[in-house]
């Protein structure tokens, strides 16, 4: 048996969990205040209080020794490949010095080395797992109009991964032979396709659809006009955080948004359905990338719960290949699970500076 600690630190909480083989056993969720981390410029000085608090949560129930490994979600350390990465001295040097972004995912792989310190078996080891910098497109569909100005690919790889696995399960073919849609319908919302287990293009939250809180894709020419009639800071809000469905209906509740439209608000309605045309024009450009040769379709994240919602894109995108929901999230799943392939030898853990070698040279 191997028994693995999961930890997904997110901006206001730091949830864990304890698997057991495949089975889930513990789990558990540390809230936060922005006033519990004032004066904390950057996501690193958070640390010493969240390693405290995962240690109050598992003392009494688990002892030093208790783990075969420790996972985090993986931060952004830059266009990596898919799967584990080690948390070593190269990787932490990245994380804590120069990662891409200032994000609290960037606080797994830390943790995760600190906390197998403390309650791993002897030779135990930290990892990450699908971080969320993970970049697999082709050549072509990173390039844009313009010079200079790539696609990347950064997003929700960690549970559209999981999903896409167990899309192909759905459908009763081998992952790495399935050709698959996955959208991730959330906060911010992204998608990607699959295929024989490689992402090959990649939807980020400032393309094409619009969510609950992103504005998705905009047309340029206004946006710049924008730019030039309000403060930077302003315009960012605009596009996230105060983007999508928080801006166009004032919530980002969809439950609401169809009690609205229940009641006859006509506005809630129209956003509704320019929500599902969105996500239906997504699958869409994607399809393109795999030449129309698509397996299956998997909806996931909160949104994807939504009956409403998944008709609606099945009446627009249905035509393109049988649409599946995973409502949700399967983030801690994911990553326990990656990391007992490692630990039973089924994949291979990778290293930070294999990527910082081929990328420099």
């Amino acid at each position: 048996m191997s028994r693995i600690l999961a930890i997904n630190p997110g901006s206001t909480s730091t949830k864990i969990a304890v698997f057991d083989d495949d089975r889930e056993i513990f789990r558990h969720e540390i809230t936060y205040r922005g006033a519990d981390f004032a004066g904390m410029d950057r996501i690193t000085d958070q640390l010493p209080r969240r390693e405290a608090d995962i240690e109050a949560a598992l003392a009494g129930t688990f002892d030093p020794g208790s783990f075969d490994a420790v996972v985090g979600r993986g931060g952004l350390v830059g266009p990596v490949g898919p799967g584990g990465y080690e948390v070593d001295d190269d990787f932490l040097d990245v994380i804590t010095n120069r990662p891409v972004l200032e994000h609290a995912s960037n606080l797994g792989g830390p943790l995760a080395k600190a906390l197998v310190t403390k309650f791993g078996v002897p030779g135990a080891h930290a990892y990450i797992y699908d971080p969320v910098t993970v970049d697999e497109m082709s050549d072509a569909a990173r390039i844009t109009g313009v010079a200079g100005i790539e696609r990347k690919s950064i997003g929700h790889h960690l549970n559209m991964r999981a999903v896409a696995r167990k899309l192909a399960d759905a459908i009763d073919t081998p992952y790495e032979e399935a050709s698959e849609i996955i959208v991730h319908l959330g906060g911010g919302s992204t998608a990607c396709a699959i295929s024989s287990g490689r992402m090959v293009d990649f939807v980020s939250d400032d393309e094409i659809m619009f969510s609950a809180e992103r504005s998705g894709g905009v047309p340029i020419k206004e946006l710049i006009a924008l730019a030039g009639s309000m403060p930077l800071a302003e315009l960012k809000s605009a596009v996230r955080g105060g983007g999508g469905l928080a801006g166009l209906l004032g919530t980002t509740d969809l439950r609401e948004i169809e009690s609205r439209i229940g009641a006859g608000d006509e506005r809630a309605a129209l956003v509704f359905e320019a929500l599902a045309l969105g996500i239906a024009k997504t699958i869409a450009a994607l399809a393109a990338s795999l030449k129309g040769e698509v397996d299956a379709i998997a909806l996931t994240g909160g949104m994807a719960r939504s009956e409403l919602l998944l008709a609606a894109v099945r009446e627009r995108a249905g035509w393109i290949a049988p649409i599946h929901a995973f409502g949700g999230e399967f983030e801690m799943e994911a990553l326990a699970l990656g990391a007992r392939r490692i630990v039973l030898g089924k994949e291979r853990a990778h290293h930070v500076r294999d990527y910082l070698r081929t990328t420099h040279d």
